[in-house]
């Protein structure tokens, strides 16, 4: 059972944030702090960096050495270790792309989450048809299940918590024909997009070419004292996806690490509100995706 309900990821990056400046106040170094608690520094380095759970007796032995006696803060910090040592419900589907698990992971925690699509309606809003249509295209037959079955608890999951959710996409992607499924998938979005913690906002064609046909990108957002988080699906390479949070952490090692990691976030913040700028208002999205989905049926 969750004790913050920010998931395990999120409260494992927050635990070792807190862990992180608890040391660097006392003014020591990784190896010094290892070196008085007979620890292999490596030790140090994957709980810092999150690469490793903190168990109960190295949480207190952190603590105590960092004389931390405040114990609000230090019952927050046990039931961060706690929730993180909780399994994910993503874990049952043994993800082969690292990135797209852990952030998932993070999206579980994420109180905002910005999206822009410029080819394909996204995970996260398609219908069970879309989605299993879409798997035929790139999957092997016997991954489709498993596939369309993460897709959909995916969508349980964050409705159910119902962060904010923003969408950009291209009107393109609504009349893209696409077997019989699209009037029923324009027809979720237009009543998803009638939800108060979803906006969907579509860039029509008239806008021309846009900074969204680079390839879809995700930004999310925390109410915990942690940083931003983007997510790069295929952006770098034409395979590779790629995660990267504010304090410099890559989740791919194919892809070269980017060199300020918060200025890149920066960076494509400015590019959503670029995009938002130009795409229609929510209600005329609406009222555009209610047009669509006569026209397709």
């Amino acid at each position: 059972m969750n004790t913050s309900g920010y998931g395990p990821v999120v409260s494992n990056a927050l635990l070792r944030h807190a862990l992180k400046r608890l040391r660097q106040a006392t003014g020591q170094q990784r190896e010094q702090v290892a070196g008085s608690l007979g620890w292999q520094v490596s030790k140090l380095i994957r709980i810092e960096n999150g690469n490793t759970t903190v168990s109960g007796s190295d949480l207190d032995t952190l603590l105590r050495f960092y004389e931390f006696t405040d114990q609000e803060r230090i019952d927050e910090m046990a039931a961060w270790a706690r929730e993180a040592s909780v399994p994910g419900w993503w874990e049952r589907f043994s993800i082969r792309d690292k990135a797209f698990e852990r952030y998932i992971g993070y999206e579980s925690g994420a109180t905002s989450i910005r999206m822009s699509q410029g080819f394909l309606i996204p995970g996260i809003l398609q219908t069970e048809e879309y989605a299993r249509l879409m798997a035929r295209s790139y999957a092997a037959p016997e991954d489709i299940d498993a596939m369309v079955l993460l897709r959909m608890e995916r969508q349980r999951e964050v409705f159910a918590r119902a962060p904010q959710q923003s969408h950009i996409l291209d009107e393109a992607i609504l009349r893209r024909r696409i077997d019989d499924v699209m009037p029923n998938q324009v027809q979720r979005l237009a009543e998803l997009a009638r939800q108060p913690e979803i906006t969907i906002r579509i860039i029509p064609f008239e806008a021309g070419p846009h900074y969204g046909y680079r390839g879809p990108f995700v930004l999310l957002g925390f109410d915990v004292p942690l940083g931003g988080i983007l997510y790069l699906e295929g952006s770098r390479t034409w395979h590779e996806n790629l995660l990267i949070s504010e304090e410099g952490m890559v989740f791919n090692r194919e892809v070269p690490a980017v060199d300020d990691a918060a200025e890149e976030i920066a960076i494509y913040e400015d590019r959503f509100e670029m995009l938002s700028r130009i795409a229609l208002e929510p209600a005329e999205s609406i009222i555009l995706l209610d047009r669509i989905a006569d026209e397709i049926s």
